[in-house]
């Protein structure tokens, strides 16, 4: 079973809160998503260069992602069907960020619960899962 790892978790992956948190981080890596085929929707790589770039620069942030790549992970692009899904959720969620729509779209054509913390996803009523949560 495949699981998509959404923008909010590699930024809180790579830049943790606290000491407590990378922690549980690196257990939830260990424990939870080594049993999954790990996914990194285009829309997610794209948007983590952006944000982790500024902080981090954007080489180191592209061998971050990269090493992801290489450790497994598969970056999954967008599909036509995806698009059309992501359509027909934007016109039914109202403040669904195009990226959201995007991820939930491949998401949905997986068959995969999201990696994230963001409520978006369960008001569209996608299986998620985080770090912090049991």
């Amino acid at each position: 079973m495949a699981i998509v790892l959404d923008t909010r978790f590699l930024l809180t992956y790579l830049f943790p809160p606290t000491s407590e948190d990378r922690v549980l981080l690196i257990k939830f890596a260990r424990t939870k998503l080594k049993h999954y085929a790990l996914v990194i929707p285009v829309i997610v790589v794209t948007e983590f260069l952006k944000i982790a770039g500024r902080k981090i620069g954007i080489s180191t942030a592209e061998s971050w992602i990269k090493s992801f790549i290489e450790s497994g992970a598969k970056v999954e692009v967008v599909m036509e069907e995806d698009c059309f899904e992501a359509g027909r959720i934007l016109c039914r969620y109202q403040g669904i960020p195009i990226a959201d729509a995007l991820i939930a779209a491949i998401a949905k054509r997986l068959r995969a619960m999201i990696v994230t913390d963001d409520p978006h996803f369960k008001k569209l009523g996608l299986r998620t899962l985080w770090y912090k949560w049991p």
